[in-house]
């Protein structure tokens, strides 16, 4: 168990080399415990909880959720061609915070380690109920999944583009992009989008993602962070496995927030437009950790991080968007973070049990 932290506070540079990952994708020991029973029937899911599984489907692998808030769980959808079998993170509810702190085959598997040459090109959004505003699919085509509305359109346009449209720039047409947007529940919606068109899937593909999607009991997201004081004004509004689809070195990621998020939304958070506190627990390998020891945090930045006593991991802190703290701020609220046992998921409790929404 890790109680304590270095006294090297520091502005992180990213490193030239990453640890190696669990079979979330994750960095560290892979160690995490089974994913939750699965159920024929989807549940109501709470602020910051998750009522699904990762699962494949034909040449995409969808993670267990990565990133929750408030008002809906996030996946990432990856292109691999032999994904194996993984777990989700694991959480303790009784763990409390230290004292001081015609489809393509279908096959429900969690995320592979490997993710593809093309990390994170999809994300599915599972939305609460009320939490999604479908006004984007209006005018986009209608059917049906497990007998509730669904809706399909293609960037730019709510029908496919015919081959022969040249683009705004007078030569070809422009990338087709499906999005998908379903009803899972009678008032609660998920979705599924694209930012590549190189690895974007078929409509068939699309829709097969869409049936696919596994039911689980409801449980609440798991952090492996504390924190003693929390700034004033500030209140959770996203925890999540890493900063990023190309982020290989956290474990466990919170977002606080003077601005709560408002829905209904029409899309998942732009979080880099969201002013907020960023607490991250990461991996540290042998080039971050000798930076660690000598780098310090200089007055005006926005990271600051320490290296935890053992050496094999870090917590960091942040100031992202327009109200950002100064150095001595973040310095303090590092002083006041804690890990508990980052080694150990089964020990993480909720983050709602943490952190005030």
């Amino acid at each position: 168990m890790i109680t304590s932290a270095t006294a090297a506070v520091v502005l992180l540079a990213h490193p030239s080399v990453g640890p190696s990952v669990d079979p979330n994708g994750n960095p560290g020991v892979a160690t995490a415990s089974q994913s939750p029973a699965r159920r024929a029937d989807f549940t109501p899911v709470g602020a910051f909880e998750t009522n699904y599984t990762g699962y494949t489907v034909g040449r995409f692998v969808v993670s267990d959720p990565d990133l929750v808030t408030a008002g809906y769980q996030q996946s990432t959808i990856d292109l691999t061609l032999n994904p194996p079998a993984a777990a989700a993170p694991t959480v303790s509810p009784t763990a409390k915070p230290p004292a001081t702190t015609g489809a393509p085959a279908v096959s429900r598997s969690a995320p592979p380690a490997d993710r593809g040459d093309a990390p994170g090109d999809g994300r599915l959004v599972v939305y609460g109920a009320g939490a999604f505003d479908p006004r984007d699919f209006s005018n986009g085509e209608k059917f049906q999944i497990a007998g509730r509305t669904a809706l399909l359109r293609y960037a730019g346009a709510p029908s496919v583009p015919s081959a022969s449209t040249n683009s705004k720039y007078g030569c070809c047409p422009d990338p087709i992009l499906p999005t998908i947007a379903w009803q899972y529940l009678p008032d609660s919606w998920a979705a599924i989008y694209w930012s590549s068109f190189e690895t974007a899937p078929t409509r068939d593909e699309l829709i097969a993602l869409a049936e696919a999607l596994p039911a689980a009991d409801p449980r609440p997201f798991p952090t492996g962070i504390f924190l003693k004081d929390v700034p004033k004004g500030y209140r959770l509004i996203a925890v999540s496995t890493r900063t990023s689809v190309y982020d290989t070195m956290n474990r466990s990621v919170v977002r606080l927030s003077p601005k709560p998020l408002a829905g209904p939304f029409v899309a998942p958070v732009d979080f880099d437009e969201q002013p907020s506190i960023v607490l991250s627990l990461g991996v540290a390998d042998p080039t971050m950790g000798k930076m660690l020891t000598k780098a310090s945090c200089p007055p005006g930045s926005a990271t600051c991080a320490m290296l935890l006593e053992d050496g094999q991991f870090y917590l960091q802190v942040e100031s992202v968007g327009s109200r950002s703290l100064g150095s001595l701020e973040l310095a303090q609220i590092l002083k006041a973070m804690d890990a508990g046992q980052p080694d150990d998921r089964s020990t993480w409790p909720p983050a709602v049990s943490v952190f005030t929404f």
